[in-house]
């Protein structure tokens, strides 16, 4: 339910001139909740919002797949756009720190090496870690003229490696190939860490697996 503390409370962190939505923290939906985010942000008179949008799945593909968290964030995105909030939406690749949690490598019986189960076959999977967004939406910020109103599909690199109906799901999404640009992540932050990188950094970690 959408109330005026929420509207009260949500007022308070925004900031006037810009606004980049990740997460909010009011009651209701993602969907009730982010086009609330939408709504006050078109109120305070925000001149820019970065938004982490993603493909609505559902109705590119004309309801033949289903990836909830994409689809959510999707039919947000499209009403931000809708009521005309001056704004970047960022589709971002598949985090890095995935490998740390939900897609851990796992180790064969014979104990030579491990495997990752990710259904990609040959097709390469965009990948980037979480530790550098931050810099590539203060570039976005940085460059109003050129951003604003766009919808933008962000990566590293295109990692070349082949559970639930949701996640299964979102990998046949990503077979089609969704707009990811390696170079223009490359430019917004030229310190974006390599999937390399990230193993490296994160080894002691993964070890523990």
């Amino acid at each position: 339910m959408l109330t005026s503390q929420n509207h009260g409370d949500l007022r308070m962190s925004v900031q006037w001139s810009r606004s980049f939505v990740y997460r909010w923290h009011v009651k209701g939906t993602p969907q009730i909740k982010g086009k609330l985010v939408a709504d006050v942000t078109k109120r305070l008179g925000v001149k820019h919002v970065v938004f982490s949008g993603l493909e609505n799945v559902k109705r590119l593909t004309g309801g033949k797949l289903v990836v909830e968290h994409f689809d959510r964030k999707g039919e947000v995105e499209e009403y931000f756009w809708s009521i005309g909030v001056p704004m970047t939406s960022i589709h971002l690749a598949a985090y890095f720190e995935n490998f740390l949690t939900l897609w851990k490598p796992k180790k064969a019986s014979d104990g030579d090496y491990y495997t990752v189960a990710l259904p990609m076959g040959d097709i390469p999977m965009d990948g980037i870690s979480v530790a550098d967004i931050g810099a590539v939406v203060s570039r976005i910020f940085d460059s109003p003229e050129e951003f604003l109103g766009k919808a933008m599909g962000l990566t590293y690199e295109k990692l070349g490696f082949p559970g639930a109906e949701e996640m299964a799901n979102m990998f046949r999404f990503y077979q089609m190939k969704p707009a990811r640009d390696v170079k223009l992540t490359h430019r917004l932050n030229p310190e974006v860490k390599s999937f390399s990188q990230f193993v490296s950094e994160n080894k002691e970690a993964l070890m523990g697996i």
